[in-house]
């Protein structure tokens, strides 16, 4: 009998001589010797060896947790009931051999600990026994026992925290690790945001020839010193009897099939290759959507184009929100500038060209078709490429949310500070709760969580398009961040 089934029998069938024969199909669980039993009333709870997930067979549905010497009990007609309790804060039934179900304990422990199969978890626990005539809904206490530890491993796949990197016909086969072709992640532990990505800028040799593009994506531990390939064996290839061409599917963690394959887009500004390392999945999105960089004389006058985030015009049915890009950036005395849609000379617009906004006291003079400002210091710069409409404004940056106990915007008490120098940091008021974190820049009249964005380990991630993933934070931390290079913290 499986034990989702025996649980559900309630106390008649949780007498304490049942269960002798009722996992005869349940695997045998590695055990050690067994540390010395905690006290159970008149029996004694005793804790089991290690449970490691990567050793428990695939289907079974109960984890033994503990063995039960149970306590006796004055009732001439008795049936019994056993509950765990884990950390103080999760119970989970049990049956008289100490036995839960597999499924809920994998989940609590995921949910509380993470994934990361590096750690041995240890957990608390006490035993209650439940005791009652057997006719009656009326439950006793029979017995609680003394703490005893329960350790439990995770399994998953192994994950490169160093992150990934391209291979293959983008540079002729040459298989050696390019800085460039870096896949990476948001941040923090890897287990827990297992995917990679990285956005290649089109190909021209595959482009203009047979269109497409053949790769494999190798750890970043699978290369030698020199960053020549030193072990082809944990590579990500197409799994195998795979050849044809495809935006997304499996991969193989261990190099079993040929080239991963995807064609070329016509017109494709960029091709955003994404990995999930725990569902073994790819996916490729040529990247189509407008874009707009900004250079100057601060930039090198076209050495850098700074890349502007476009505003998150997704449900916005009046196309208001579309073609809105902005920036926070420190700006030099008397700095020049300029954009253009693409990150060259071509269709480039300033100065003359442009209807110009300045609500921060910037200074801004128009230098021919150049853009210019007098005053130096931080600014969020917003440009509506349909209208070529710039707007200069104060960086403000807003808590938002269940951390400061209010859903409404542009809150002075919940505004950053912003710093005085060019390498100084946004710093938020410290967090009133511990719940999920929203901040956002404040961006024209836009709605703030069109301009929202979030910190995963040291990264700062703009939501540009859909959600976000909720990070949590503790009551009392702030968030510390740096423009325009993306960087944050939380502490």
């Amino acid at each position: 009998m499986k034990l989702k089934s025996y649980l559900l029998l309630g106390f008649a069938a949780l007498a304490m001589t049942a269960c002798d024969k009722d996992f005869d199909d349940w695997g045998q669980q590695a055990t050690n010797t067994q540390p010395d039993a905690v006290t159970f009333g008149s029996g004694s709870v005793a804790s089991v060896a290690l449970i490691d997930f990567a050793n428990i067979p695939e289907g079974q549905d109960s984890i033994q947790v503990c063995t039960i010497t149970a306590p006796t009990s004055s009732y001439d007609e008795t049936a019994n009931k056993y509950v765990l309790t884990l950390n103080g804060e999760k119970d989970f039934e049990l049956d008289a051999e100490g036995r839960i179900v597999y499924a809920d304990f994998v989940s609590y422990v995921e949910g509380k600990y993470g994934k990361n199969p590096n750690y041995v978890r240890e957990m608390t626990a006490v035993v209650t026994a439940y005791t009652g005539d057997g006719k009656t809904a009326v439950e006793n206490i029979l017995a609680t026992s003394g703490t005893f530890d329960v350790k439990a491993k995770t399994t998953a796949p192994f994950i490169d925290s160093d992150g990934y990197y391209l291979v293959g016909n983008i540079d002729g086969w040459k298989c050696i690790k390019v800085d460039a072709w870096h896949l990476v992640n948001n941040g923090g532990d890897v287990y827990d945001n297992p995917e990679f990505s990285y956005e290649l800028e089109p190909v021209a040799d595959v482009e203009s020839g047979d269109g497409v593009y053949n790769i494999k994506i190798i750890p970043a531990s699978g290369f030698k010193e020199d960053g020549t390939i030193g072990n082809w064996g944990i590579a990500l290839s197409a799994l195998p009897g795979v050849s044809e061409p495809a935006d997304e599917g499996s991969f193989s963690y261990s190099n079993e099939g040929d080239n991963i394959r995807f064609n070329a887009v016509a017109g494709a500004k960029s091709y955003k290759i994404t990995i999930n390392l725990m569902e073994g999945t790819y996916k490729v999105k040529a990247q189509n959507d407008p874009e707009l960089y900004m250079t100057g004389n601060e930039l090198g006058w076209g050495a850098t184009w700074l890349k502007l985030f476009a505003v998150n015009a997704n449900w916005d049915d009046s196309g208001y929100t579309k073609g809105i890009y902005w920036t926070i950036r420190y700006f030099k005395d008397g700095e020049q500038f300029k954009f253009a849609p693409v990150a060259d000379w071509k269709d480039d617009f300033g100065g003359n060209q442009m209807s110009v906004t300045d609500n921060a006291e910037a200074g801004y003079t128009d230098d021919g078709t150049n853009c210019k400002v007098a005053n130096g210091g931080w600014y969020l710069i917003a440009v509506d490429t349909k209208t070529q409409s710039l707007t200069i404004s104060k960086p403000n940056i807003y808590l938002i949310g269940n951390v400061v106990g209010s859903w409404d915007a542009d809150k002075a008490e919940n505004l950053f500070t912003i710093p005085t120098t060019e390498d100084g940091e946004f710093v938020s008021p410290a967090f009133a709760n511990s719940d999920n974190i929203r901040m956002y820049a404040r961006v024209l009249d836009i709605d703030w969580w069109r301009t929202e964005f979030n910190v995963y380990g040291t990264s700062i991630v703009i939501r540009t398009e859909g959600d976000q993933d909720a990070v949590g934070v503790t009551a009392g931390q702030k968030a510390y961040l740096t423009f325009p290079d993306l960087k944050g913290r939380i502490e």
